[in-house]
């Protein structure tokens, strides 16, 4: 499995803990559901948009390449945990809709 994160370095290490444990949350969601193997690559980029004094507005997108799949989600917001968060919460939705999808077939 291929996991790629850019654009973070410039955080708190605290935060990029923070966001490595939210993604390795949401890649054991998906292992129990269809498989460690199944993962290719997973993509997670922070782009800073705009920034006004001290805060920056971030753009985050996320990519999942499984054998089961394309998923992917962006989101932008003034506070990077919580576009990461969404990111992640959307492409945890996409992955459980797929899971059911599959289910039923």
């Amino acid at each position: 499995m291929n996991i790629q994160m850019s654009g973070f370095d410039k955080l708190t290490l605290e935060t990029k803990d923070l966001i490595k444990e939210k993604v390795e949350k949401l890649l054991e969601k998906y292992k129990k559901m269809f498989g460690e193997k199944s993962i290719k690559v997973f993509k997670l980029s922070a782009d800073k948009l705009r920034e006004r004094g001290d805060h920056k507005y971030y753009q985050i997108k996320c990519y999942l390449e499984t054998t089961h799949g394309l998923f992917y989600a962006d989101h932008s917001d003034w506070k990077v945990l919580n576009a990461v968060e969404k990111v992640l919460d959307e492409i945890e939705r996409q992955i459980v809709k797929k899971k059911d999808t599959i289910k039923r077939t």
